[in-house]
């Protein structure tokens, strides 16, 4: 399974010059480029090309005995070829029947392995690890109803209707806050118990029961932009208090065992392992905050708000952990000057978005949000090409 890791770096490495050529037609206007279409492409490509990939890869080679890697490896090249469909669909037609179609098989492609994954898991479902995996693919199969519905409105003409939001937002909720955040959280115990890490048993228990909970809650959060009844504000306050408490907890785990993992890891990834926790502090609290109305409709209305916040999720949050354990497993070799330019061109865009509105007139913001897309090339570029051309991969 190690070695299938390459192409989840190639789909990374895609998405970015993606993002970059959407930056760069918001600078200078690209002739023919039709930006919803890529936009799409953008998100399908890091979802389920990168972020998924290299979770389907890293839960099967570590979770799994290795004698049963061999009934997971055609479900990742179906998969990845299916990823490729919509590299291709996506820019020609947007949401249009090659692409819906392609996605929706992915789709029952995913559930076919999260089948297979709960069967050869069954008999291990208490270990922390392969509970947080469980979990993650579990909230996968939610997800999913998301874009079923917006292939139905779409067909049904009401693409830009309130509901076609609402299912858009469901999707990416139990993505973000199900699939990945549960997907990298079955990697970090996984990576502290390789680490010879003990865990406290009732702070470990109350942290992975409440933040399990409180996902399904804090759907509530993504819907407050639609002035909706009282009862829906308190619930969405309800969840997002309930993942204070779980980050609390979370903290309190890894605080107890950072002195024995702070001397094992290496350099670049502990800077990039306290970088994702810290993205998924501000995370939570900025989930807390969002429950004010007048913040819900300016996280809605401001769509550069809405984008840094999906990026310190999916890049910070979710892609720098991700790159931390990789690195970790000796499966890719990231050198300093790579994890640079990934931190200073994620944190040089956010600060650029959250500006807009304060900056001076002279200030183009477009120009240099382009600028900061081509240091997380360089970033993703040159760990990609380190991770198919280079790195020899240590299992």
């Amino acid at each position: 399974m190690e070695k299938l890791i390459k192409l989840p770096f190639v789909f990374f490495l895609i998405a970015a010059l993606v993002g970059f050529a959407l930056r760069w037609h918001y600078y200078q206007p690209i002739a023919g480029f039709q930006y919803s279409n890529w936009l799409h492409t953008h998100s399908h490509v890091m979802f389920l090309g990168w972020v998924f990939n290299a979770l389907f890869v890293g839960l099967v080679a570590r979770l799994l005995p290795r004698s049963s890697h061999g009934r997971f490896k055609a479900i990742f090249y179906f998969l990845n070829l299916l990823v490729f469909g919509m590299l291709v669909s996506f820019p020609l037609q947007g949401y249009g029947i090659y692409s819906i179609a392609i996605s929706t098989i992915h789709t029952f492609i995913v559930v076919i392995f999260c089948i297979r994954f709960f069967r050869e898991t069954k008999s291990n479902k208490s270990n922390i690890a392969v509970w947080f995996a469980r979990a993650s693919l579990g909230f996968f199969l939610i997800s999913a109803i998301g874009p079923f519905v917006v292939g139905t409105l779409v067909a049904k003409g009401l693409g830009q209707s309130e509901w076609y939001h609402l299912a858009v937002y469901f999707y990416l909720h139990f993505q973000y806050n199900g699939v990945f955040t549960f997907g990298i959280l079955a990697l970090l115990f996984h990576w502290m118990e390789q680490k010879g890490c003990s865990f406290n048993g009732t702070t470990l228990s109350r942290f992975h029961t409440i933040l399990f909970i409180s996902c399904f809650p804090a759907y509530a959060l993504s819907t407050l932009w639609t002035n909706p009844p009282t009862i829906v504000y308190w619930v969405a306050l309800l969840a997002a208090l309930l993942q204070v408490i779980a980050l609390n907890d979370l903290f309190s785990i890894l605080w107890t065992s950072w002195n024995k993992l702070k001397q094992t890891i290496l350099p670049n990834s502990r800077i990039l392992l306290i970088a994702s926790m810290f993205a998924f502090a501000i995370k939570v609290m900025l989930q807390l905050m969002s429950v004010h109305p007048k913040v819900a409709m300016l996280a809605y209305e401001v769509r550069f708000y809405v984008i840094a916040y999906l990026h310190l999720v999916l890049i910070a949050l979710i892609s720098f952990f991700l790159l931390a354990w990789y690195n970790e497993q000796g499966w890719i070799f990231i050198r300093r000057m790579y994890a640079n330019f990934l931190i200073v061109g994620f944190v040089s865009s956010e600060l650029i978005m959250i500006s807009v509105g304060y900056l001076p007139d002279f200030f183009n913001v477009s120009q240099w949000l382009a600028i900061t897309s081509a240091f997380l090339v360089l970033g993703t570029g040159g760990i990609t090409f380190r991770t198919i051309f280079v790195t020899s991969i240590k299992y």
